[in-house]
């Protein structure tokens, strides 16, 4: 009886010793505090390229290697297909250009003299300029949008995977832009009074359809 009884009180001996060493952790996990999230990165928006701008660098390939321009008139037809531009209004930083860069097809204007471009990962720019002669000649893309459109967020997504020149126009920070597509809208008795709305080669598509945007670019 007496042997129990020394077994249990060297047996709550040890838990009281234990307890200390089983706390500490506990108590140092509570003192931290969560980390924060990181600040939400702003995605860059394309540049407005037109030949009258004079603050936009080139960048093409032709049979004599890399070459660069700063007027549109400088570089030959059969390169204007995919040509890289530089928007030096904006910094580095604003234009993405440690991870994405710009490339715009300078074959044919819009109506409004703008060309359309693409985002493509910096990464993948050599490929983007090697594929410029046999890139086709696609109907011109305008994309009507607005910041805070999830969908347009979704669709202009889906243009640059697709590899599919564009050209975006924020109906609320472009009043000229909202009153074009008012114009194009009445005249084509389209309801616009959503975003994001599609200009495919003058065929203008409400909503984003991805099967049906393709279709559209491609001549279906």
């Amino acid at each position: 009886m007496l042997r129990f009884a020394r077994a249990q009180s060297f047996a709550l001996l040890l838990a009281l010793l234990a307890l200390p060493l089983l706390a500490l952790p506990l108590g140092g996990c509570s003192d931290k505090s969560p980390p924060e999230d990181p600040a939400p990165v702003e995605a860059p928006s394309l540049s407005r390229v037109t030949a009258e701008r004079t603050d936009l660098l080139f960048r093409y390939r032709t049979e004599d290697g890399d070459q660069s321009a700063t007027t549109i008139d400088e570089i030959p037809a059969e390169a204007r297909g995919a040509v890289q531009v530089v928007d030096l209004s904006l910094s580095p930083e604003a234009r993405g250009a440690t991870t994405v860069v710009q490339v715009f097809d300078l074959r044919t204007p819009a109506a409004d003299g703008t060309f359309p471009g693409r985002f493509v990962p910096r990464a993948g720019l050599e490929a983007a300029l090697a594929e410029a002669q046999a890139v086709p000649e696609q109907a011109p893309v305008t994309m009507y949008s607005a910041a805070w459109c999830g969908v347009c967020t979704k669709a202009r997504g889906f243009l640059t995977q697709n590899g599919i020149a564009f050209v975006e126009k924020d109906i609320e920070k472009d009043k000229g832009a909202a009153a074009e597509l008012s114009r194009k809208a009445r005249a084509a008795g389209v309801d616009a009074s959503g975003v994001p709305v599609f200009d495919v080669g003058g065929t203008l598509m409400p909503g984003f359809d991805g099967q049906r945007l393709l279709a559209l670019v491609r001549g279906g």
